[in-house]
């Protein structure tokens, strides 16, 4: 079975669960403006909380997250959601803002139809996968803990973004002198990773200095490098589209070393990753990947709509 044929399985096995009210929040019809509306923060949403359902359907929206991604990034995902009670007691409990079933699940179109979509989307969270004619694409897909580390004696309790970390410094720390030069193109990182969550990149924004070609890499530098893409094209499972690293640049802004605010990010024409940790001590991480010519399914739509409306 397919990815596109054992997610719509999933979808509508979900969708089964939901009485009517709850299905009309959930399902939307498959709309541009709404499927490209996404956040990264604690925020209303539209569709259907995790904390509005029982049990059973609990089980069912996480049975459809499963099938969407691989299992470590799944168990990132989890990890994440659960991250939420701890915040909240960081924060001292000021209310109920942040709480582990403030997570959505939204349906566009129906689920295994032409074209039809999936969002979970809650803080840190941000999860986007479009279908047409069975292909399917996963981007923008965001991920983001806070905290990002948590040590017990110095050992680590949880980090859920731990690889995309230590892989980035790895390959920061393989480059050569001149490599390195060509990278670093500030001292200071961004408070944020530059793309937030603009709905199209077309192009996406610049830091100035595209960085440094990962073509040119070579011996320890390039076996970082392979190892940093594994961990974000990992997040998508078997038969989806997966963005394309050819021609991409690696650049990096801020600190060499962990515990002082840092970013980086791979851009090419069809990839877009970048990872910024500044906020709360350089403990509190947002990363993201995307495709600048297929998020939300763009391409796949794009050829469908050619070959079902040929230009006259």
């Amino acid at each position: 079975m397919g990815v596109s044929e054992s997610v719509g399985a999933a979808a509508r096995a979900f969708v089964r669960t939901l009485d009517e009210d709850q299905s009309q929040t959930a399902l939307l019809p498959f709309d541009e403006a709404e499927r490209r509306t996404w956040a990264y923060w604690p925020t209303s949403r539209r569709g259907v909380p995790l904390s509005a359902l029982d049990r059973p359907q609990t089980k069912a929206a996480h049975r459809l997250l499963a099938a969407l991604m691989p299992l470590p990034a799944y168990a990132r995902v989890v990890t994440i959601m659960g991250l939420e009670e701890v915040l909240d007691r960081l924060e001292g409990y000021p209310g109920d803002r942040r709480h582990s079933g403030d997570y959505w699940m939204t349906m566009f179109g129906q689920p295994g139809a032409e074209m039809w979509g999936v969002r979970f989307e809650g803080h840190h969270v941000s999860i986007h996968a479009s279908f047409c004619g069975g292909d399917a694409r996963l981007t923008p897909l965001f991920l983001g803990a806070n905290p990002a580390r948590i040590d017990d004696g110095g050992h680590p309790v949880v980090a859920p973004l731990a690889p995309e970390e230590e892989l980035g410094f790895e390959l920061l720390h393989a480059l050569t002198t001149d490599e390195r030069a060509a990278a670093v193109v500030a001292d200071e990182a961004p408070k944020d990773i530059v793309t937030r969550n603009l709905p199209r990149l077309d192009p996406p924004p610049t830091l100035g200095r595209e960085g440094l070609p990962l073509s040119v890499l070579r011996a320890s530098a390039a076996a970082c490098a392979t190892a940093l893409l594994d961990v974000y094209l990992g997040r998508f499972p078997p038969g989806v589209l997966r963005p394309d690293a050819r021609n991409a640049t690696f650049a990096w802004a801020g600190a060499s070393e962990p515990g002082e605010g840092h970013y980086y990010r791979i851009a090419g024409p069809r990839l877009l990753i970048e990872l910024d940790n500044t906020q709360n001590g350089a403990n509190h991480v947002h990363t993201v990947v995307r495709d600048p010519a297929a998020d939300f399914g763009d391409d796949v739509l794009r050829a469908h709509h050619q070959q079902a409306h040929p230009a006259m």
